[in-house]
């Protein structure tokens, strides 16, 4: 007699359905179908009807000269908490393409705007193209990058081993019926607020793009916020088989029921018909890429309902865990 639990937690997985699984076989049955898992979504984060509707009270706290582009530092206040939020504006003259980057684990927001304590780590991080928003400002788009909750600035009272304050955030959320998740995605949708209302921004052309856990946000983010033109992301696309329930992962990723709606495959879907481009490191061991080939045709699928295949892209790089930055640019560029 066996006692151990792995073999039953498989099959539990191999029979789970999926209220959302993708079925339509026409553009209406598509449009309901995004149009119902969407509001089921938003319910699942926590979200239904906290959603912010206006302009949250921002405030800049300092400015800097960045060479190519200047660094504001602003806070946006939602509800009690206050978000640090990053616009990194080139000088180039306006209006400007943006792109909301969304940072993972690590050093919190500070490790994609460029800001190493060393030489050291600038050069390991730099080798990584864990800098993207810096870059993306120097290439000429204006960037926003808040600090999601758990790191850097925005930690809590248990802060883990890794410097941050996933696990306790993620807990107390999901005891009060909300989530860590769909907290960053709330959040995010503040920044995409503020974004609309500056007059040096063309409205029809924000993109979003995260790597990791900033992958995450980026894909509920576009999944939910149809504002969003233009996705990119990375090292997060993965069967949740085979990546967040296949290993060991931060608490920060669990969402409650949310394979009762669907997949990844699905969730991603609800981007379509916007431009989407999925990138995973070949070698990367905690969101194989045979996993995201597994679902890959599920969006695909998608896609080629709504007579949008080119704008859809799964691309790899042969290294690991890690941001392309060529790859997201190529995308921005023929996209945004």
């Amino acid at each position: 007699m066996n006692f151990h639990l792995q073999e039953h937690l498989k099959r539990e997985l191999a029979e789970q359905t999926h209220q959302f699984a993708f079925t339509a076989r026409t553009e209406a049955e598509f449009s309901e179908w995004q149009s119902d898992f969407r509001e089921a979504l938003t319910d699942l984060l926590g979200l239904s009807g906290r959603l912010p509707s206006h302009v949250s009270e921002t405030m800049i706290l300092r400015s800097e000269d960045k060479g190519r582009y200047i660094e504001e530092k602003h806070v946006i206040s939602l509800d009690d908490v206050s978000v640090p939020m990053y616009l990194l504006i080139p000088k180039a003259p306006p209006p400007y393409k943006a792109i909301v980057a969304l940072h993972g684990h690590g050093m919190g927001v500070k490790q994609i705007l460029g800001h190493y304590p060393d030489e050291a780590i600038t050069q390991k991080m730099l080798s990584q193209d864990e800098n993207f928003a810096q870059r993306f400002a120097k290439e000429g788009y204006l960037v926003c990058a808040i600090e999601q909750q758990g790191f850097g600035e925005r930690v809590a009272r248990d802060v883990s081993e890794n410097a941050n304050s996933c696990r306790q955030l993620a807990m107390q959320y999901m005891m009060q019926g909300k989530n860590l998740l769909g907290e960053r995605v709330r959040e995010a949708i503040a920044s995409i607020n503020y974004l609309h209302s500056r007059d040096d921004i063309l409205a029809d052309s924000i993109g979003c793009t995260g790597h990791s856990g900033g992958g995450a946000t980026a894909l509920f983010l576009s999944a939910l916020d149809t504002r969003l033109t233009t996705t990119v992301i990375s090292g997060y696309f993965c069967d949740y088989g085979e990546s967040i329930l296949g290993m060991r992962h931060c608490e920060c990723n669990y969402v409650p029921n949310l394979l009762t709606l669907g997949n990844i495959g699905e969730i991603a879907g609800l981007i379509a018909p916007r431009a989407l481009r999925l990138i995973n490191g070949e070698a990367d061991h905690i969101f194989p890429i045979n996993g995201a080939q597994q679902v890959y045709d599920t969006v695909q699928s998608i896609y080629a309902l709504t007579k949008a295949e080119e704008k859809l892209s799964l691309v790899t790089h042969p290294q690991g865990h890690r941001y392309d930055y060529r790859l997201a640019l190529e995308w921005f560029e023929a996209y945004l």
